[in-house]
């Protein structure tokens, strides 16, 4: 049976409900999707926004399987909707926008963009980032460029994630007490090099955003290193500080 295609340019589509239908190619060109839902919808392709926005406002994506490799959001605007365990995985979103959204769930290897960039880069200076709640998502190697971490909501498990700023100083200072530590104090005489190199990518692969700060999460925090050592490491460079929101 041969799957529906959908490509819409420039119309308004309000109180649709896609939910539970599964399409070839599902394309949008310019145009709204206003309290339409997503629920279960699957797409073996799904593009949006390419040369002229395409915005969603309070939509709801619920389990929503986008295709892996093959979903582009472009110049797409995404209002106050709901991400919930909808399928975000290896996404390059370079365009998008997101205000007043809820993500829940996991989201995979997923790279946000605060400045415009890519191939149908829109002719903005910057992407509008706010709001966004992902208070009860699952980020697994996800990065925030060039977007205000402050304005939006993150996990509550202090113990899992942060939101740290000055991060040149809390690394030379996990790196100055690393190598202050006796060398019985580490089980492997290969650890201590290890510890400083994990907090060293830190420093220079972390991403800050336009006011120093830096989402960290602790189980990748030297993923390759013993949960202990990630147990140390999280101690100095996080557990060490008092919060500092300025």
């Amino acid at each position: 049976m041969e799957l529906p295609r959908r490509e819409n340019r420039h119309e308004e589509w309000v109180d649709v409900d896609f939910s539970g239908q599964s399409f070839d190619w599902f394309g949008a060109y310019g145009g709204a999707f206003v309290r339409c839902r997503f629920a279960e919808t699957s797409f073996e392709r799904f593009g949006v926004g390419r040369g002229t926005q395409t915005r969603f406002v309070d939509c709801v994506f619920r389990r929503t399987r986008f295709p892996l490799f093959n979903t582009s959001f472009h110049d797409a605007r995404f209002e106050r909707c709901v991400f919930d365990h909808a399928r975000l995985r290896d996404l390059r979103l370079d365009a998008a926008e997101f205000i007043d959204c809820t993500f829940r769930g996991r989201v995979w290897h997923t790279i946000f963009f605060g400045v415009p960039t890519g191939l149908f880069k829109p002719d903005r200076p910057r992407n509008e980032w706010r709001g966004n709640d992902f208070s009860e998502a699952d980020l697994v190697d996800v990065d925030f460029r060039d977007i205000d971490l402050r304005a939006q909501r993150w996990p509550t498990d202090r113990d899992d994630y942060a939101l740290i700023n000055r991060v040149d100083e809390r690394v030379e200072a996990a790196t100055a007490a690393i190598h202050a530590q006796p060398g019985q104090a580490w089980p492997d005489r290969t650890w201590p090099d290890r510890a400083v190199r994990a907090v060293e990518f830190l420093r220079t692969h972390g991403h800050r955003d336009p006011h120093g700060f830096t989402l960290v999460r602790r189980r990748e925090l030297g993923y390759r290193l013993p949960p202990q050592l990630r147990d140390q490491l999280w101690s100095l460079l996080v557990e060490n500080y008092t919060d500092d929101q300025t």
